[in-house]
């Protein structure tokens, strides 16, 4: 995975913007423009080669550990294409997050991920650059080490 401490690289082929109005059909290798949403840090979830369409109990706990801090981060899933079932948002997610997908698997590997089913999880600080990184395995375990991670870095919001 891309190392904290380095700059989010840009990736080798088009993103496009599912939540983007009107939407991007177009794409961009330039990410950090559909990213940045002023101050906020941005989780940023690799999901691979899994369909994005149906609810998944790991896109869900995803979700549900940026629910808290929503006032400082912008909790983004980037996809295949192919995977989501249309060229739109899924059904199952709240407004909060944003969906970027991409129609090739070199854009993982230039993240550090394998480009078939590894899962990663970037943390991006608002100036850009990477402040936690982490492969996710299919159970989420690694999704609870980055809730503990964001308690000790952003501010939870009070119930």
């Amino acid at each position: 995975m891309v190392k904290p401490g380095t700059m989010f690289p840009d990736p080798p082929h088009p993103i496009f913007c599912l939540t983007a109005s009107p939407p991007d059909i177009a794409g961009s290798t330039h990410i950090m423009p559909y990213l940045r949403d002023s101050y906020k840090h941005i989780a940023l979830f690799i999901i691979a080669d899994h369909p994005l369409h149906e609810p998944h109990p790991l896109f869900q706990k995803f979700a549900a550990i940026c629910k808290p801090y929503r006032n400082s981060l912008r909790p983004t899933i980037l996809a295949r294409a192919y995977y989501i079932g249309g060229f739109r948002k899924p059904d199952w997610s709240d407004d909060d997050i944003l969906f970027l997908v991409t129609n090739n698997a070199i854009v993982e590997r230039s993240y550090g991920l394998n480009g078939k089913d590894e899962m990663g999880l970037l943390i991006i600080r608002p100036d850009g650059y990477i402040a936690y990184s982490t492969p996710v395995d299919p159970n989420g375990h690694t999704l609870e080490m980055t809730d503990r991670w964001l308690m000790k870095i952003l501010v939870r919001l009070q119930k």
